[in-house]
């Protein structure tokens, strides 16, 4: 059983978790466009905080190549729990609790994910952290593992930290481990997308008279990224369409996430093959496949392949092709590491019925 012959799928990439001057952003959509399409994105997900003030002001829609989705960023009464929504027209009551807005977003045909929900900085007063306590709570659809913004703020401990003001993308090293650990035990009894976030604000540090940008936008936009598979008839589809499969591939997980820092991941094959010649790409099936399986990977620099199965490491292999014979049920998925940080993470590869214990 060899690596699919052709890859059946177009490829997306693209920046979720941008905030404008809507909300507490410093950058404008016309400049936010500008910059995307200069960095070369396929899509950008922008994300102001309690406002859809971009999408009723009409930004939505496709510049050329470039497709800009709207959704916004909730939170609970307390500024916790905070939850990327994409695909509503109108803002969810704050008065809600975590899970009653999660099902709002259901009701209205949305899909939502838990944004930056590992934070637990308590050095900065002006940045508080901002994490996922509920928990307990169904039916969100995803979680964004690895936020730009929050592990560099996170390790800015010490006056010795300083040196990342001035290198805001050097230093990022990876997801956090608790939270790979927990998403992996919660995609053993279903199905969790997981994303990477930008959390752009382009925003300055002022002291006095003097001011520091940290984060240009064309900045922002090389940092994480979300790489999306969808049907090669992608770029033929009306607008609405185009949204829709771009909001069903993230509900899905169809693809993975990179930091552009180490290098960029656009071109990376990924896909499990079946013994019929099945071939599919990482994410969410309607029907689980069966075992056994070769999952081959493809990726555009030599770098160190690990398979990860049921969170725990299983194979490792240098270069910039791999495979992987898979002869048992389980939830697998491939990280990709460069001079030993993390350059790219995929959606899980889930094998049998769940529960996958």
């Amino acid at each position: 059983m060899g690596s699919c012959s052709e890859f059946p799928f177009s490829e997306l990439c693209g920046a979720i978790h941008i905030h404008t001057r809507f909300s507490d952003g410093e950058v404008d959509f016309q400049e936010l466009i500008s910059a995307a399409q200069e960095v070369g994105l396929d899509y950008i997900v922008v994300t102001d905080h309690m406002t859809l003030e971009g999408k009723e002001r009409h930004y939505e829609g496709v510049y050329n190549n470039l497709l800009v989705v709207i959704g916004y960023e909730h939170n609970d009464l307390q500024d916790k729990n905070h939850y990327l929504i994409m695909g509503v027209d109108t803002v969810i009551e704050e008065q809600h609790s975590p899970q009653k807005y999660i099902a709002a977003v259901k009701d209205a045909g949305g899909i939502g994910f838990l944004a930056h929900p590992a934070e637990k900085r308590r050095y900065f007063k002006q940045y508080p952290s901002y994490p996922w306590t509920a928990w307990e709570v169904t039916g969100y659809d995803g979680i964004e593992l690895w936020n730009h913004m929050s592990e560099w703020v996170e390790n800015l401990k010490s006056w010795r930290s300083y040196i990342r003001i001035f290198y805001p993308r050097r230093f990022l090293k990876g997801a956090p481990h608790s939270l790979i650990k927990r998403w992996d035990k919660i995609n053993r009894e279903r199905f969790v997308s997981g994303i990477g976030g930008v959390d752009a604000h382009t925003f300055h540090i002022r002291k006095g008279i003097f001011s520091i940008q940290i984060f240009p936008i064309k900045v922002e936009l090389k940092g994480i990224r979300t790489h999306l598979y969808i049907d090669n008839q992608y770029k033929e589809t009306e607008f609405s369409s185009k949204i829709d499969i771009l909001l069903t591939a993230l509900k899905n997980g169809s693809g993975f996430i990179s930091n552009y820092r180490r290098g960029d991941a656009r071109g990376t094959r990924m896909a499990v093959q079946f013994a019929d010649g099945t071939c599919i790409p990482p994410g969410y099936c309607d029907e689980l496949p069966v075992y056994p399986a070769n999952l081959s990977v493809t990726i555009p620099a030599k770098a160190e392949i690990r398979l990860i199965q049921n969170g725990r490491e299983v194979g490792r292999k240098s270069g910039d092709t791999a495979e992987f014979e898979l002869h048992e049920k389980g939830l697998y998925r491939i990280e990709v590491y460069r001079r030993k940080k993390a350059w790219i993470y995929s959606n899980p590869f889930p094998l049998g019925t769940y529960p996958l214990y």
